[in-house]
């Protein structure tokens, strides 16, 4: 075969496999689509309908595999979409709504987040039956909400402002702090199993402060020029967008997960700029949160249809089930009550917070990269991990998914519907 010929052949099937691959993530995108629209037809929760679509077509039925059909763009494609789902998030903190609670979301997302990694931790030892860096690794990573599940549980629940507003900005502030944490409690396991040297880790340290001032920085560049006209109307939300992409790719290559906070970072800060006017904010936060809804649903199809049937059967492990158990029904209440103390909060929100914080896509995600890492310390139980994490994001999404309505309807935290949105909505 000759060269050219040679050549050809290769481009040929290139495309060949560019066209499977562009129809395959077209369908993952319309399943996830259709999850939404089946659920809110049925008043069925968003999230519980979207893992369960995922789980069908992928380790069930074996219809689409996302990562054979996405390849090489398999990470990097669900890393992006994490971050931008998270700046969506941050975009919409804004201080003033939160100023009679900010202390006490500090609280939930300083000491609750402590109580709930040394107690998940603790569980994970002597119940779970793991090594300790495992353990604590997954503690750390078992502190993370996020937006991609609590938003949509919020959207479904219609809850009042004051619970809403805890639990959405509890969710999108401790994605990046659980992340971090989780990077931090590997980073001394390299220093005790490698004998590294505390100074080789002190980067992590820089990396953090140098990925928050560079998401401040390019936050209030933007926001500063979008609130003195300095770019068109119709320009901003493709800068927007252009930025929180290089924000989040210029930290992730100073350290692995840096990215997360920067966006947070950049979020936070031009919802919270003085040039941030009403106008622009709005335009922004409508932009993004369509990109969002439509990145969560695919997001959610790719990672529940990328398990493998072996994974699902990982499940059944008895230590397993009641580690899951414990963090869900004994950690998470005991963290919100310590830290919630003295609230100005009634009995009946902090029972629903207590109980609401199911895990999803960045615990998924990152329990992969430090897994991997573990296992090249030579520590056999790094291979529980994912069974473990697939396992709390499976059952926190189902239970909250399908209680959140009802507990909340029956503990009165629910907003009065506009008769007329009803009316409209039938």
């Amino acid at each position: 075969m000759t060269k050219g010929v040679y050549i050809s052949v290769v481009l040929m099937k290139w495309g060949d496999d560019m066209e499977d691959m562009m129809i395959g993530f077209s369908l993952l995108v319309l399943i996830g689509a259709l999850s939404q629209l089946v659920a809110w037809r049925f008043d069925f929760p968003a999230i519980l309908m979207m893992t369960l679509s995922g789980i069908l077509i992928g380790p069930i039925f074996g219809w689409l595999d996302p990562v054979e059909i996405l390849g090489d763009t398999y990470s990097p494609l669900i890393s992006i979409a994490v971050a931008l789902i998270l700046f969506e998030g941050s975009l919409s903190l804004e201080f003033r709504e939160i100023d009679a609670l900010r202390r006490y979301i500090f609280r939930l997302v300083t000491v609750g987040v402590f109580i709930s990694f040394i107690t998940s931790s603790l569980i994970l030892i002597f119940v779970g039956d793991l090594h300790w860096l495992p353990a604590f690794t997954l503690g750390a990573l078992f502190v993370v909400t996020g937006p991609t599940v609590v938003i949509p549980l919020l959207r479904q629940a219609n809850l009042q402002p004051r619970v809403a507003n805890m639990l959405k900005w509890e969710g999108i502030i401790v994605d990046p702090l659980g992340a971090l944490l989780g990077l931090f409690v590997a980073r001394i396991g390299f220093i005790f199993y490698q004998n590294d040297g505390l100074s080789s880790h002190l980067p992590f340290f820089w990396s953090c402060f140098l990925g928050i001032f560079f998401g401040i920085l390019v936050g209030h560049l933007l926001i500063r020029l979008f609130g003195n006209e300095k770019v068109p109307e119709y320009l901003r939300t493709t800068l927007t967008f252009s930025g929180v992409l290089i924000v989040y790719s210029m930290s992730e290559w100073v350290m692995h997960e840096v990215g997360l906070l920067a966006v947070t970072a950049m979020g936070l800060t031009m919802a919270n700029s003085k040039y941030g006017h009403a106008r622009i904010l709005k335009q922004l936060r409508e932009f993004k949160e369509n990109i969002s809804i439509l990145l969560v649903s695919t997001v959610f199809i790719i990672l529940t249809a990328s398990l493998s049937p072996e994974s699902l059967i990982d499940l059944m492990d008895w230590p397993l089930l009641l580690s899951i158990g414990a963090i869900l029904f004994i950690v998470r209440p005991l963290s919100v009550q310590l830290s919630l103390l003295r609230s100005p909060l009634t009995i009946q929100e902090r029972a629903l917070i207590s109980w609401i914080a199911p895990r999803g896509i960045v615990a998924m995600t990152v329990t992969g990269f430090f897994a991997q890492e573990i296992t090249e310390l030579g520590i056999e139980d790094a291979d529980k991990m994912l069974p473990l994490t697939l396992g709390l994001v499976v059952l926190s999404v189902a239970l909250h998914g399908l209680t959140i309505k009802p507990l909340a309807n029956r503990l009165g935290l629910t907003k009065i519907k506009n008769p007329w949105e009803t009316n409209n909505k039938s």
